[in-house]
C-alpha cells in the first residue's frame, strides 16, 4: 500500500497517477487566491489543484483523458463545486466559458507519448500544445490561462506559438529553480 497526499493508503492501480510534485505546488501557490466564477482544470491526475480552486470559485470543472485519475481525484476531492469529466484536454466540453484555467501539462521532451503523465511530445511541449488549443476557445473574454512549463521543454517555441497562432498574449509570472530544472508558470490572455 502507499499514501496519497493526504496520507490515505491506496493499492498500485493509482500507481501510474501523476501525484502532486513541485509542478503542481508552483502552480498552487500562483493560484491560492484567484477567484471567479467557472474555473477550468485540464489534466487534473490527482484532483489537487481542482480542490485548490474549489475554495474560491463556485463552479471547477475538471478533466483528465485517465478515468482511473478522475476516480482517484473524486475519491480524496469530492466537493459539491467540481465536477469530473473524462475526455481528452476539454474535447467535452461545450456552451461554457472559464475565468480561469489551469494546465499542468506533461511537459518532458519524448519521441512518443508512453506515460501520457509525464511524456510532452515532441519539445516537450506537443501536448501542451494541443490542450492550450482546446483551452483558447473556452476562455472567457477576460480570462486567464495558468499553465506550468519546464526548462527541459522548448517553452520559448511554446510562448510563440501562444502569441503567433493562438492570438493570445503570455508572460513568465513566475519561475521555481531545481537541481535539475526550472519550472515557470506562465500567464495567457487575451490581447
Amino acid at each position: 500500500m502507499q499514501r496519497n497526499e493526504q496520507g490515505r493508503s491506496y493499492n498500485n492501480t493509482y500507481a501510474n497517477i501523476y501525484k502532486p510534485a513541485e509542478d503542481t505546488f508552483l502552480l498552487a501557490d500562483v493560484l491560492s487566491d484567484a477567484r471567479g466564477d467557472n474555473a477550468l482544470e485540464i489534466g487534473t491526475g490527482s484532483g489537487y489543484i481542482a480542490s485548490i480552486l474549489a475554495r474560491n470559485f463556485k463552479n471547477v470543472i475538471a478533466t483528465d483523458i485517465d478515468a482511473k485519475a478522475l476516480f482517484y481525484a473524486k475519491s480524496n476531492y469530492n466537493m459539491d463545486n467540481i465536477s469530473y469529466v473524462c475526455c481528452d484536454a476539454a474535447d467535452a466540453i461545450i456552451g461554457m466559458r472559464f475565468d480561469l484555467i489551469a494546465i499542468n501539462p506533461p511537459y518532458m521532451p519524448s519521441d512518443s507519448i508512453k506515460d501520457r503523465s509525464i511524456d510532452g511530445g515532441n519539445g516537450g511541449i506537443e501536448v501542451a500544445i494541443s490542450m492550450l488549443k482546446c483551452a483558447s476557445r473556452l476562455l472567457a473574454d477576460h480570462g486567464t490561462i495558468y499553465m506550468v512549463i519546464s526548462s527541459l521543454a522548448d517553452y520559448s517555441r511554446l510562448i510563440s506559438f501562444i502569441k503567433d497562432k493562438l492570438g493570445l498574449d503570455a508572460l513568465i509570472i513566475m519561475k521555481r529553480a531545481y537541481w535539475f530544472e526550472e519550472l515557470f508558470v506562465i500567464k495567457i490572455f487575451n490581447r
